[in-house]
């Protein structure tokens, strides 16, 4: 199983994110990666779940888990997203466990 490792950049939204790890993953530009995101998770409920606490400070725990076009999708709270080729998963299956509050 081929695994991508990516990391959040510092003007990237954890959405924008996940859409350059496929496209890294997949060896494409990321216009060129087909399905949209929003066809499978909302990315606004994405960005918000990871965004910083209201103290400011950084969310230190949790991770989004969803498939996108025949890939598992990891999205760790200190920005690291990780895709894996899964093709037993159905495309848009999530599971979510929320970052800490």
């Amino acid at each position: 199983m081929e695994r991508t490792s990516y990391c959040l950049q510092d003007s990237e939204t954890p959405s924008i994110a996940v859409v350059n790890a496929i496209a890294e993953h997949e060896e494409a530009s990321p216009d060129d990666i087909g399905q949209q995101l929003y066809d499978v998770i909302d990315p606004d409920a994405l960005d918000a779940l990871f965004r910083p606490r209201t103290d400011g400070k950084s969310r230190s725990d949790g991770n989004a888990v969803f498939t996108y076009h025949g890939h598992r999708i990891t999205y760790r709270s200190d920005g690291w997203v990780y895709v894996t080729d899964d093709t037993d998963a159905p495309s848009g299956a999530s599971e979510k466990k929320p970052a800490d509050e």
